[in-house]
């Protein structure tokens, strides 16, 4: 996991700063669009904020567990093993309450690099932007 600094380059390469980019929503501000989501979700598993990782998935997705205990200990557990280390977004799109986000997220694992290819979709519930699910990618805790 690393660690992101208030004023250095956003994790999620926006080439945005910290502060202004991916800070904001993980501090609990709703994420203006799916893509703002999907890069904070980056940003959560580089740096660790698994709270963020909770907050923003939808309860009808296959990645939600009920027991927030157990889940929070294994994304912790998830996101200490694997180094994020870039994200490229292909294509993003909202129509009304659905979004969907095409990205690869590139990482290093056990001195292996490797990468992960997703196209997402989100739901807007309550005026938040949520993760529901995912094809292709790799299953996250």
């Amino acid at each position: 996991m690393r660690s992101a600094a208030r004023n250095a380059p956003c994790p999620c390469g926006s080439g945005r700063r910290f502060k202004g980019c991916c800070e904001p929503i993980l501090g609990g501000e709703a994420a203006p669009s799916p893509e703002a989501l999907m890069r904070s979700r980056y940003t959560a598993y580089a740096t660790g904020a698994v709270r963020h990782l909770l907050r923003t998935t939808h309860p009808d997705g296959p990645h939600f567990r009920s027991d927030e205990r157990t889940w929070a200990e294994e994304l912790r557990n998830y996101c200490g093993l694997i180094d994020f280390v870039g994200l490229e977004v292909h294509e993003a799109a909202e129509a009304g309450e659905v979004g969907t986000v095409r990205f690869t997220a590139h990482f290093v694992h056990g001195g292996q690099g490797g990468a992960i290819e997703e196209h997402s979709r989100f739901r807007r519930v309550e005026g938040r932007w949520l993760y529901l699910d995912g094809e292709g990618g790799a299953p996250a805790p």
